[in-house]
Parts: structure tokens; C-alpha cells; sequence
């Protein structure tokens, strides 16, 4: 690579500006060699006036890297020249690939913003030669340019243009078969032009350049030869074809890809006569029919919003079928009930040049029998079907007094329009209001895809839609009710995404809302969530009869209440609002000034109630340790204090542990020391005692109270002799009242439970 900065042509004089490396050390041209360091500054103030950059590259393998060639090195801002000089063998193709920068050919030297490709090419016959495919502009329908063998590209860049890339790729492909090949992608719109190589010299002797067309779907293509020269041929026959030359001659339209090919003869090259070749290519439509058939209030405009010039006259592009001159015009009325088939004039962009007006009429006469209710607002479906981008339809909607019109976007919901935004769709709605006396108000620009829920006005409603390219009829989401009278003017229902900021205006925003008119906003607000509201923009009107009043109310008990007039001022920052509120405004009967309001809703988390939350969790948490605790000391404590059951003491019987299982030594026959019996004696031998022939009772044993000294408190238990030493004799323990511990049990009874517990114990 190098870099030549050298004098402009038709610039100042050398001494006037040059090129400094030093104070000392100028030039009037300089060369940077691949390696070179150079730094350097000129001597005037307006060096693009007197110098240019010449950046030529070259490639000489088929083999080179070409990924990195097409990067534009960061020059001076001059102008800029640069060039890929590529020095393949003829066998080898290059490829210029234009695939994001689609380009359109000129029969020029130079495109109208300075910033140009020329393409040239070299013949088989004389390498030295250099045969020029074309020059080109950016913003065409050329996506490829290929050429047989040795090629050079050149790139002009004017001073005020910045760019880093080269808008193109290279690539090797195996060899073409022929001078040159241009594609092209048509596109609707302006008719393309194409001009045959080395244009106007004269094409090359015995070459072929071809030309490859992709058409669009549900298009056709046209094609207009504008210059057509032939040579006087020696071998051999010069000609236009539709493919290759063997094919036959050329077709004037085309309904799908096409190739064009130009074929030179073997010339005499004594005579002066040349092959040109220059035509045009307009993409146009299919000509289809369309049927319209409106129903019961509906009417529909077609216009032609610019003229189309044709070959003698302007195109008139609206046309009812079959299509012909007479039957063709730039406006079409149809009425409530016409049934007739339309098309387009084949050589107009619908697109671009018509644009229908829709209009229907809903009203409802008697509110006791009004039948609408959630009624979809949908269009026509032709509409979706005709070849044309922009459609305004309108509703016009009128009611009786008794009741309130209500419009519903619930799927959708709407977004108002700032002054100055646009919609990011291709859809927009305008919503206004007309009385019976004249008097119309806008209520705002929507787009979709917003807050408001719900718009209720007490006027007549005129809603249009408006469309652009692209538009989706499934963005259409409009529901109509008329439902029963309210007193305010408008009512508008609004529903703020969380963390999303709401943009609200006044109605009839910047002229000012109208008189006496009221206006309120339901605003909601979710649980555990707090709304920020706040007035970015106002201005308040003087009053001649009543109050500008502005009102605030949280739609709960004792919620918070804020109230201003016309003399107040409206607070930077309100308190914030905890529940779904009322925002209510209403105009007087002004003296001077505007009323005009434009303010924001913005829907947050609550920060106190997760504060809360995260305290009253943490509060629990600590609790349940607490609580943890306590009962882990409690079950301590009762352990160490826990004594065991008490009993009467029975010679004859083994203490042991409570709770621990023994076996008797000896069987339940011959042994009963497991039996503690208290016997009533009074009860027990009443009978005996009074028998006839008794004179005194028998002796019998008796078990006597313990008549010894007694504590205040049951005993405590001995303690465990895991717990007692070795020497340690354990101490007497009084006893208490034995009337207190003492129970009577029949001997049978004892003897059946001990019985059945003995028989578990043998079967563990």
C-alpha cells in the first residue's frame, strides 16, 4: 500500500500551501512507502482546498488475504482517492459483493455527493488495455459486480465524507465466461438505468456482459431501450438477448427473473460505428382487481396524492375494472352500499402515490334500546388486502344525551402522543370530540401499547386511525360501548406499569382546555405499590366566572385529599399515594390564559412496606429463637427437677429404677410380693363381724398410719446411684401421711393385671 498526498488539481499556487514535516523541511507532494513513519502539517488553514489523497493498494495472488484490504485507513480530511489495483490471471474472477450498499449506475463521471466507485476492467486479448464497466453511485439496486480477470476499483471520497469502510467485499471466484456480470435486486420505486460497458466508447469487440434481474414478488418487470446501436460486423452477429444469445431476442416485460445479455461481433475496426446499449427498468405491480363492496354507513375516498409522469401525460393510477384510460382518475367516490371492482394502473407506486379515506357512522338514537356494547372497531378487511400504505379511517359516533360514549383498548391499552413524538408503530389514533352546537375539543394522539385503559366522554366522539407502510391490522384494539350518562366531561381510566413512566395531558392540549369542562383520571394503583405524581408542565388561566379547581383524592377512608385553584400553586412534589385515585380538573369561564396540564405518573414498589416486611421477618426469625431457647431450658429443667413416681413401701420387694423392666424371681403362684393391698376393715369383714355366734372379732393384722414426724412437701427422691459415690449411705427420708398415698384394690383385680402384665413381659 501507498499514499501519495499531492496538489489538487486547479489548486493554489505550490508556494501557497505545502506540506510540512518541519519548520524548515516542506513539500509540494509526498509519498508514504509501506513501513514510513510520517508525521507532518500543512502551511494554510484550508488544506482540502489544495490537496487530495491518493491510497492505492495492490493485489497481485489470487491467494491474498482480502478481508482486511477493504478497511479504509484514518487520513487527513481531504479529498480521497482510494484504489484497489488487483492483478489476477484472467482465468481468475473477481467478485465485488455491494450487499448492504446497493449501488446505481450513472452515465457520469461523478454521483451528486461526491462520493463514487468506477469499475474497470481489462480484455483477454490486451492485458494493458483498461475497459471501463461503470461508474456508480450509493442508494441502486446493483448488488454484485463481477470481471473476468485483472480488475481495478477505485472509491472517490469528498472531504466532508467520513467513513471507514470500503462498502463492499471482495472475493475470488472461477472464471465468469464473459467481460462482466451485473446483478440487480429491482425495488419499487424510481425506474433503474443500466448502461453497457466502456458507455458511450462502444462496447468491446467480440465480448459478452450480461445483466441478472431478481423481481419481488407480486411484481413484473418492464424493461425501455433508450440507445441501441449496432457495429459493422466481420464475423458474427451483435445483439440484445432475453438469456443467452441462443435463446432468441429480447421481451419488454417479465414476471420473474430474467437475464439480459449483450453480445459484440468480431467488428471492422476501420468502420466507426459502435455497440451502445443503455435502458431502463421500472418494477411495477400485478394488475389485480380488487372487490369493494360498503356496507350500511360506510363511504370511501381513493386519491392520488401525486402526479405520475408517463411517456406524454400524468398517470392516473385509480382505475376501476377493467382497467382502461377512461375508466382510470386521480380520485374515486364511493357511497353506502356501491359493490364495484377497482385497480391500479399498473405503472404507479400505490404505495407511495394513493392513499383511501374510510368513514362509518355509529350512532345510537334510543338509550333503552341501544344494542352496542364491547363492539369491535375493526376494519374493512379489504383494506388490509389493497396495495396501498396509508389509510385513514374514521368513526364517527353519536348518541342521545342519556347516554356516555366509552372507548376500551384492553388488550392494547393506548399511549398519548407528546407534542412532537411520533408513533414507533406504523398506527396512530386521534380522538376528539364535536356537541351539537359545533364546538369540538381534542382529546389527544394515541399510539399502542400504553397505560390508558378506558377514554369516557359525554360529547360526540370523531376517532380516526392512521396508518403508514407496514402497518398490522392485529394493532387495531378498539371496543365501543354507550353506557349511561356520567357528569364529568371526560373520564379517563388509567392502569401505570410498574416502574414505567405515564405521560398525561390536558384535553385539547395547547389551545387550552375548553370552558366549564371537566376532566378527571382514574388512576390505579396495585397493592403494596406507591405512585409518584407529578406536574411536569402547567399553565393556569385567569378567571372571569368560577374556578380553575385541581383535586386529588385516594379512592379510600381517610385517604389523603389535595385540592388547588387558579391561585395556588401546585407543589414541585406531592405526597405519595398508596391506593387508586381520582385526579379532577376542571376549567372556569376564563378571562385570559390557558389551561393546560402535563403531568407524569410513575408506579413504584413501596420501600416502607418491604422495610416492614423485611423487619417483621427478621422479628420472626428472632422469635422463633427465642422461643427455641426457652423451651430448650424449660425441657433442661424439668429433666434435672423430674421426680419419679412414689409408692408405699412393701417389704419383701426389690427397689429399682422407675420406668425399668424386671422380671419376678419366683412365679405369680408362690410369690406375692408384687400385690399391694390396703384393706378398709370396716368394709372388708363387716359381714364376718356381725355373723351370729361372733361374741369378738378375730385378730387380725392391721395396717397402722405412720404417726412419726412429716415435712410440708413430699420427700425428695433418693438420688441416682450413677449420681451417688462409692461411700456415700444414703440418708433417711421421712415419709408423709400414708392416707395421702394409700389406695384399695380388690385382690382379684391386682392379681388379673399383674397376671396379663407378666404375660407381656414373657413375650418381650
Amino acid at each position: 500500500m501507498t499514499i501519495n498526498i499531492k496538489q489538487a488539481p486547479g489548486s493554489l499556487q505550490a508556494s501557497d500551501c505545502k506540506i510540512c514535516i518541519t519548520e524548515e523541511e516542506c513539500y509540494n507532494d509526498y509519498q508514504v512507502n509501506p513501513g514510513d513513519d510520517f508525521q507532518f502539517d500543512f502551511s494554510c488553514s484550508e488544506p482540502e482546498q489544495s490537496f487530495v489523497v491518493e491510497v492505492q493498494t495492490d493485489i497481485e495472488s489470487a491467494e491474498a488475504d482480502l478481508e482486511d484490504v477493504v478497511n479504509l485507513l484514518e487520513l487527513p480530511q481531504l479529498n480521497r482517492t482510494y484504489i484497489w489495483n488487483i492483478t489476477v490471471p484472467y482465468k481468475v474472477g473477481v467478485h465485488m459483493s455491494f450487499a448492504g450498499n446497493h449501488l446505481e449506475q450513472i452515465d457520469s463521471a461523478e454521483c451528486e455527493d461526491s462520493l463514487t466507485y468506477t469499475i474497470k476492467g481489462h480484455l483477454s486479448s490486451d492485458p494493458t488495455s483498461t475497459v471501463l464497466v461503470g461508474n456508480f453511485c450509493r442508494n441502486g439496486t446493483i448488488s454484485n459486480v463481477k470481471v473476468q480477470g485483472k480488475t481495478l476499483i477505485e472509491l472517490k471520497v469528498p472531504w466532508t465524507e467520513m467513513i471507514e469502510k470500503a462498502g463492499f467485499q471482495l472475493f475470488f471466484v472461477p472464471a465468469i465466461g464473459k467481460f462482466s456480470i451485473v446483478e440487480v435486486v429491482l425495488q419499487p420505486g424510481s425506474p433503474a438505468y443500466f448502461m453497457s460497458a466502456d458507455w458511450p466508447e462502444g462496447f468491446p469487440n467480440d465480448e459478452l456482459m450480461s445483466w441478472r434481474f431478481t423481481v419481488p414478488s407480486k411484481y413484473h418487470a418492464n424493461v425501455t431501450i433508450e440507445t441501441f446501436t449496432l457495429p459493422k460486423c466481420i464475423k458474427r452477429k451483435a445483439g440484445v438477448y432475453n438469456g443467452p444469445p441462443v435463446l432468441g431476442k429480447m421481451e419488454g416485460k417479465y414476471r420473474a427473473d430474467f437475464i439480459i445479455s449483450l453480445q459484440n461481433c468480431d467488428m471492422d475496426q476501420t468502420s466507426s460505428e459502435v455497440l451502445t446499449f443503455r435502458f431502463k427498468v421500472d418494477l411495477l405491480r400485478y394488475r389485480e382487481s380488487y372487490e369493494i363492496k360498503l356496507s350500511e354507513g360506510v363511504s370511501m375516498v381513493f386519491k392520488q396524492i401525486s402526479e405520475t409522469a408517463g411517456d406524454a401525460s400524468p398517470l392516473l393510477c385509480i382505475c376501476s375494472f377493467p382497467e382502461s384510460t377512461s375508466n382510470c382518475s386521480s380520485k374515486l367516490q364511493l357511497e353506502a352500499g356501491d359493490h364495484l371492482n377497482i385497480s391500479f394502473n399498473s405503472r404507479c407506486d400505490t404505495t407511495r402515490d394513493v392513499i383511501i379515506e374510510t368513514t362509518k357512522n355509529i350512532s345510537c338514537k334510543d338509550a333503552e334500546e341501544c344494542p352496542v356494547r364491547n363492539v369491535d372497531l375493526a376494519l374493512p378487511g379489504v383494506l388490509s388486502e389493497l396495495p396501498v400504505a396509508h389509510h385513514t379511517f374514521k368513526w364517527v359516533l353519536t348518541q342521545p344525551s342519556e347516554l356516555t360514549i366509552e372507548l376500551a383498548s384492553e388488550r392494547l391499552k393506548l399511549q398519548q402522543l407528546l407534542q412532537g413524538d411520533v408513533c414507533d408503530g406504523n398506527l396512530m389514533y386521534n380522538v376528539s370530540t364535536f356537541s351539537q352546537d359545533g364546538a369540538r375539543s381534542v382529546v389527544g394522539q394515541f399510539c399502542p401499547n400504553g397505560a390508558m385503559e378506558r377514554i369516557q366522554t359525554a360529547d360526540h366522539v370523531l376517532l380516526e386511525l392512521r396508518t403508514s407502510h407496514g402497518w398490522d391490522p392485529k394493532d387495531v384494539d378498539i371496543k365501543l360501548s354507550f353506557i349511561p350518562h356520567l357528569t364529568e366531561d371526560y373520564i379517563m381510566n388509567i392502569i401505570p406499569d410498574v416502574n414505567s413512566l405515564v405521560y398525561l395531558l390536558s384535553p385539547n392540549w395547547g389551545p387550552g382546555m375548553p370552558n366549564k369542562l371537566t376532566a378527571s383520571w382514574n388512576i390505579s394503583v396495585p397493592p403494596d405499590h406507591v405512585a409518584e405524581l407529578t406536574f411536569v408542565e402547567q399553565s393556569i388561566p385567569k378567571c372571569e366566572h368560577g374556578h380553575v379547581t385541581i383535586v386529588i383524592i385516594e379512592q379510600i377512608t381517610d385517604g389523603t385529599h389535595l385540592s388547588y385553584r387558579e391561585s395556588d400553586t401546585i407543589p414541585q412534589s406531592l405526597p405519595e399515594l398508596y391506593h387508586r385515585f381520582w385526579l379532577n380538573v376542571s376549567n372556569c369561564e376564563t378571562s385570559s390564559g390557558r389551561l393546560n396540564l402535563k403531568f407524569q405518573v410513575l408506579v413504584r414498589e413501596d420501600s416502607m412496606e418491604i422495610i416492614t416486611i423485611a423487619v417483621a421477618v427478621a422479628g420472626g426469625v428472632v422469635l422463633l429463637i427465642v422461643i427455641a431457647v426457652i423451651v430448650c431450658c424449660v425441657k433442661q429443667r424439668r429433666r434435672q427437677q423430674h421426680l419419679p413416681a412414689l409408692g408405699t413401701y412393701n417389704p419383701g420387694v426389690t427397689s429399682r429404677k422407675p420406668g425399668q423392666r424386671r422380671k419376678f424371681v419366683k412365679g405369680r403362684q408362690d410369690n406375692e410380693s408384687h400385690i399391694y393391698a390396703v384393706i378398709d376393715e370396716d368394709r372388708i369383714y363387716a359381714d364376718y363381724f356381725n355373723k351370729s355366734g361372733m361374741t369378738s372379732a378375730p385378730e387380725v393384722d392391721v395396717y397402722r398410719s405412720f404417726n412419726g414426724p412429716m415435712g410440708e412437701v413430699p420427700p425428695a427422691l433418693p438420688p441416682l446411684r450413677s449420681a451417688m459415690s462409692k461411700d456415700a449411705r444414703p440418708e433417711a427420708i421421712s415419709m408423709v401421711s400414708n392416707d395421702l398415698y394409700t389406695f384399695s384394690v380388690k385382690r382379684q383385680d391386682v392379681e388379673k393385671t399383674l397376671l396379663e402384665n407378666g404375660e407381656k413381659d414373657s413375650s418381650s
